[in-house]
């Protein structure tokens, strides 16, 4: 038993001045052009797998994924933060791409084999030593449903064609907020003040936004004034004035406290005079951002906050609709 035990300290000894030898005299080779030695490849991808496997959320916590809207916004985020490495469909990934190691395959084959909550953990978090980067805002999981809806796209074979990832200014921007509605918000309605001042709370993250900090980095600062005042001045699609409802969404949003306003004292209003307008934007695009004002993922205005917290889904999916129902 005592010999036993000495040979595996003295093995063990061995192993580590043989792995302080490697890193201190830089014994491995750590060169792309060699890659991995014999089995390691195996050892990582098995690893992956595993560990995606054990932590990716429950089937049962996948959203619906084949909303046109939602596949069409995962597709513009892929154009310019993903394309660059797992390309476009039916074109060759650049030669920059495939000499990784390891290489990123081509999105065809990269979610081939892969579940939309396995694609949703990967998208979010990204693996060690690939390449392979987290989503740019934490809690924003949310988010990740559009990307994972366009990867299941792919694999179904139904995925539109991706925006140019060329397109810079307004043109940029418009691949979003003029041909996409549901989860992305209508800027038409809203005052180029406030617009300027949300993108430059998306670019410090001030507001967390993976979708929005990369279209963030995509346009010049310097030209935030100019494009919020584009989009706030572009032909606004027709929007009512609000009609006094009696129902459940009237009642909650003219609710109020004293330390809490009623919905309608900051939003209420052609022109409201606090908060952005609300009346006509996309249902979708309210349910989302109240739920994450409600969780306190976004907590960058300390009155909406307050105002969020205590609210139900139930409150919320009430809300949302009087809102984008104008009232009704």
């Amino acid at each position: 038993m005592r010999r036993g035990l000495l040979t595996l300290a003295v093995l063990g000894g061995l192993g580590l001045a043989g792995a302080a030898a490697i890193v201190g005299f830089g014994l491995y080779n750590v060169s792309a052009q060699v890659g991995h030695l014999p089995g390691v490849s195996w050892v990582l991808h098995t690893t992956f797998r595993n560990s995606v496997s054990l932590r990716a959320p429950a089937p049962e916590e996948v959203p619906p994924l084949d909303d046109p809207d939602l596949i069409a916004l995962g597709a513009g985020h892929y154009a310019t933060a993903c394309a660059m490495c797992h390309g476009a469909l039916g074109e060759l990934q650049s030669a920059t791409a495939r000499a990784m190691v390891p290489a990123p395959p081509p999105i065809n084959e990269a979610v081939a084999h892969w579940e939309a909550n396995e694609l949703h953990w990967i998208v979010e978090n990204g693996a060690k030593m690939t390449g392979m980067p987290a989503w740019p805002a934490e809690a924003r999981g949310d988010e990740v449903w559009a990307v994972v809806a366009f990867l299941k796209s792919i694999k179904r074979d139904t995925a539109p064609r991706m925006p140019s990832p060329t397109l810079t200014g307004t043109a940029y921007c418009q691949s979003c907020h003029g041909d996409i509605g549901g989860p992305v918000p209508r800027l038409d309605i809203q005052s180029a003040e406030y617009l300027e001042a949300q993108l430059i709370a998306y670019l410090t993250g001030d507001r967390p936004s993976g979708i929005m900090a990369q279209a963030a980095t995509r346009v010049p600062e310097d030209s935030f004034a100019e494009l919020a005042e584009a989009f706030s001045n572009k032909p606004a699609a027709p929007v009512l004035d609000p009609v006094p409802g009696e129902g459940p969404g009237a009642a909650l949003a003219r609710a109020g406290t004293r330390d809490v306003p009623a919905c309608l004292a900051c939003h209420g209003g052609q022109q409201p005079s606090k908060g952005p307008r609300l009346f006509g934007q996309n249902e979708a695009y309210l349910l989302a951002q109240l739920k994450l004002w409600r969780d306190g993922t976004l907590d960058h205005d300390a009155l909406m906050a307050a105002a969020a917290r205590d609210l139900t889904t139930e409150d919320i999916k009430t809300l949302s609709r009087y809102f984008a129902g104008v009232g009704r």
